[in-house]
């Protein structure tokens, strides 16, 4: 993911809200969002290129995760991938399901929101690693290290505010992710560009709601899949 918000405990009907898009390299292979079959209880797209994820919800626990990489420093293809961190804390086993701040650097520049039982929690590796727990509100990353202002976060955010503020339902925040201009949250590049936008909200009564809207090179529809399922 490029751009996403979240909206903890702030909504009457939705108590988590995560909303976002993904920009990618449109030749990069991915599987739209679905329930894996490995037995893993994750809901998410899949990068089949790493394997990993870059949104998920892990349906038996409630457990979801994001993550988005951060500008200005060029990937090193030894590093640990970001999308097995999502993986792992998704599942809550593995080797970075619990992850200490010294593993933070084990992986290529990043930003992700992890959101359990506990509540959300912030972490990165930029400008420095750290792990932060995050009160009820609306709180957005995008490609920024996170202690650098950032109008495409804070546009979303924002958004996501307004929604929140007039207890809307949070499916309507779909169409707003298509908003170009000056910061703009979609991109239409023909090489790279946004290539989805993933809501997942999670009902009072655990009901979970997850879309992904796909887009091909030039913001052409790509297709939609819409999923409902209860945590636990």
């Amino acid at each position: 993911m490029c751009v996403v918000a979240l909206a903890h405990r702030v909504h009457p009907d939705w108590p988590l809200i995560l909303i976002g898009n993904r920009d990618e390299f449109h030749a990069r292979p991915a599987a739209p969002l679905h329930q894996w079959a490995d037995g893993s209880g994750i809901v998410a797209g899949r990068d089949l290129q790493a394997g990993g994820t870059w949104l998920g919800v892990h349906a038996p626990s409630g457990r979801a995760v994001v993550v988005t990489n951060v500008r200005g420093a060029m990937p090193d293809p030894a590093k640990d991938s970001r999308g097995a961190l999502v993986t792992d804390l998704l599942r809550g086993q593995g080797r970075f399901a619990d992850p200490a701040v010294a593993d933070l650097d084990r992986f290529n520049a990043f930003n992700l929101f992890a959101i359990d039982g506990s509540g959300p929690r912030l972490l990165t590796n930029r400008p420095r690693p750290q792990i932060s727990s995050l009160g009820p509100g609306v709180h957005a990353l995008a490609n920024e290290p996170v202690d650098r202002p950032c109008p495409r976060a804070e546009r979303l955010r924002a958004t996501l505010a307004a929604l929140v503020g007039s207890r809307s339902d949070p499916e309507g925040l779909l169409d707003t992710l298509t908003a170009e201009g000056d910061p703009a949250l979609f991109l239409t590049g023909e090489v790279y560009g946004t290539r989805a936008s993933t809501l997942a909200a999670v009902a009072a009564d655990g009901t979970v709601r997850m879309v992904e809207r796909r887009y091909e090179a030039g913001g052409r529809p790509g297709g939609t899949t819409a999923l409902d399922f209860r945590i636990g």
